[in-house]
């Protein structure tokens, strides 16, 4: 029997797709100073310190925390470790040319744009002081203290003691000292550019006599006349103290609960608890948490039990600069009636190996209710979301994300039901409150059926599968235009009308696949991309600290002491660097909720097209990384 690759080794799966991601998000190339473009300047003095959060957020996870190319995704993936970011790299760099490599990507060297062409744009003031964070991190604190008692003794008669050219000797040299704050100075020359310059006297009317150690940490001291140095060390030191607050408040009935007790939950990136607080809310359902000299890497969650089932804030993050949070935790009343649930979506993607067919079916569930559905009997330990499977499905297995956290997760917990089987997890309210994974394999032949009930009226659904030599031939499905995913992949795409609750949804396969994947996981002719178009995404962000932790802690404490935490937990903390794009199953519920708004008469034809060509866009960048 031919088994499909990522059932094999789903570990090596799980490397490559974090491969993508590394690639997605690789370092800077050293700087191409002297590039024959026009000066590129800030619109003010660019500022280390929120450029180093700003690192911390979207680039540490490759980089590493200091910038030494040791960032965890790196160390997982086994990939060669980034340039770091030391002194010979900060010696070559032209902040000028470093702002357009961020703003603009290194196609070469696969790093994506993080200007205005990217999906998680940073804007202009962010991406200087990510410069700025850049330097700081390559500049040692002592080389900064060092330089400036050098300056201080051989330069600030002449330049300034803020190296405005207001020094009291500025009028005697010739030519006069000019000013050594002017941005156009600094941003468009490199360290060594302006060593080289004083060394061969090309910059005048300097008789010192300096080491060059001394000429070089005078040199990283002047700089910060053009940018607001910070010491990296800020970064690891602990928030003295911080204030997390919020309500609870119950989201079916709108009452505040007060007496009423809160835990709050704090966490390492390491998923190690650290600390665990309680209180009780006030009447009001006020509740306060203090904290002293904690770390600023820390994950915060609050919880409560209502009813037998918990619930939780999203996650959070102290600021230093702002170091209060307001993580708000709403409750919900329990219901038995599904008549609120429906499946906003059903995408189904086909791919073939020798004489099989594995068949991904992606479910987008709302609850429409205002209160968590439990499931038919009241008791989610029957099952709560039921779903159905072809007879003779093989090697079958479940996969799910909540709301906003962006990664799948293996979800082994499903109950067999007499007619299918069931999530256990109840459903809280809300449109995507659970987006299902349902993967299966069949044995192929020409003219097969698949077919099965639905049990949750269903509003869209479509097929994709790889344009290879097979098709769906029967109604409802209507074949649209194909779509080009980059590399030369071509994808047939089918539509089908909204499937009402209880009716069987049915597929014919004609055709024999030209192309198939060998034993090894890759395709003699087109990738194995079905898996990408899916769970891509999901597997890339399993590498998102911020996202995975919570659902691990609180699937463990679900199996651990009966308490089923996971059921609300949501992934708050914004995803690290390389995160931040998109995942393809997400790119491709964006292009069916645009068709679906288009279809309505909701966007405009040309604003429709430009749109789409956007998220192929996107789309077609992810096929290409991952081939």
């Amino acid at each position: 029997m031919t088994h499909f690759p990522h059932r094999a080794a789903p570990r090596r799966l799980f490397l490559f797709a974090l491969i993508i991601l590394v690639v997605a998000t690789v370092l800077l190339g050293r700087p191409q100073t002297g590039a024959a473009q026009d000066p590129v300047l800030p619109a003010t003095t660019p500022e280390a310190l929120p450029g180093l959060d700003l690192f911390a957020e979207r680039c540490a996870n490759c980089h590493g925390e200091t910038g030494l190319g040791d960032g965890a995704l790196i160390e997982q993936a086994g990939q060669p470790a980034p340039m770091p970011f030391d002194a010979a790299y900060i010696r070559a760099a032209e902040p000028s040319v470093m702002f357009r490599q961020i703003t603009d990507g290194e196609a070469a060297v696969g790093m994506p744009p993080f200007g205005p062409a990217s999906t998680n744009p940073i804007d202009d003031a962010g991406r200087w002081n990510l410069v700025a964070g850049v330097f700081s991190l390559a500049t040692p604190p002592e080389d900064v203290v060092a330089g400036q008692a050098v300056y201080e003794a051989q330069c600030a008669a002449c330049h300034g003691d803020a190296g405005a050219g207001d020094g009291p000797d500025a009028a005697t040299t010739e030519p006069v000292a000019g000013p050594l704050d002017d941005a156009a100075f600094w941003f468009n020359r490199s360290n060594d550019t302006v060593y080289n310059e004083l060394t061969s006297g090309e910059i005048s009317a300097h008789s010192f006599q300096l080491a060059e150690e001394e000429l070089r940490r005078v040199i990283d001291f002047a700089r910060t006349f053009s940018y607001v140095y910070a010491d990296p060390a800020i970064l690891t030191a602990p928030i003295p103290a911080g204030v997390i607050v919020g309500t609870l408040d119950n989201g079916t009935t709108g009452a505040m609960l007060g007496e009423a007790q809160v835990e709050l939950q704090a966490f390492t990136p390491e998923f190690e608890q650290t600390l665990t607080l309680t209180t009780t809310t006030d009447v009001n359902g006020n509740f306060r948490f203090d904290v002293t000299d904690v770390a600023p890497n820390l994950i915060y969650i609050a919880g409560s039990s209502f009813n037998g089932l918990n619930f939780s804030s999203g996650a959070n993050q102290l600021d230093r600069n702002n170091p209060t949070l307001e993580m708000p935790v709403t409750v919900y009343d329990k219901t038995s009636d599904a008549a609120g649930v429906s499946v906003a979506q059903l995408h189904i993607v086909f791919e073939f190996a020798e004489e099989r067919v594995a068949v991904n079916q992606l479910y987008v569930v709302n609850n429409a209710a205002n209160s968590v559905f439990v499931g038919p009997s009241g008791d989610p330990a029957d099952g709560v979301f039921e779903v159905a499977v072809p007879e003779g499905a093989e090697n079958l297995e479940f996969q799910r994300s909540f709301g906003s956290m962006q990664n799948f997760l293996p979800a082994n917990d499903f109950v067999q039901t007499a007619r299918g089987w069931s999530d256990p997890l109840p459903l809280r309210p809300g449109d995507g409150a659970l987006t299902l994974l349902v993967r299966y394999e069949l044995p192929f032949s020409s003219g097969m059926r698949i077919a099965h009930p639905i049990f949750f009226e269903t509003a869209t659904t479509t097929i994709i599968l790889p344009d290879a030599g097979v098709t769906v031939t029967n109604t409802p499905w209507v074949e649209q235009p194909s779509q080009d995913f980059g590399d030369g992949q071509m994808f047939l795409n089918f539509s089908g009308p909204g499937v009402p609750a209880g009716e069987t949804i049915s597929m014919v396969l004609e055709g024999r696949p030209s192309v198939v994947t060998d034993a090894d996981g890759a395709a003699v002719v087109n990738r194995d991309t079905t898996t990408e178009l899916l769970i891509g995404g999901g597997a890339l962000l399993l590498a998102a600290v911020g996202g995975v932790f919570l659902w691990r802690y609180w699937q463990g404490r679900h199996d651990d002491e009966g308490e089923a935490w996971a059921d609300e937990v949501e992934a708050g903390v914004v995803a690290p660097a390389g995160a931040a794009p998109a995942g393809a199953d997400d790119l491709l519920r964006a292009i069916a909720a645009l068709d679906d708004a288009h279809e309505a008469g909701q966007l405009e034809e040309a604003a429709y097209q430009a749109q789409r060509a956007e998220l192929k866009g996107q789309l077609a960048a992810m096929w290409q990384k991952g081939g």
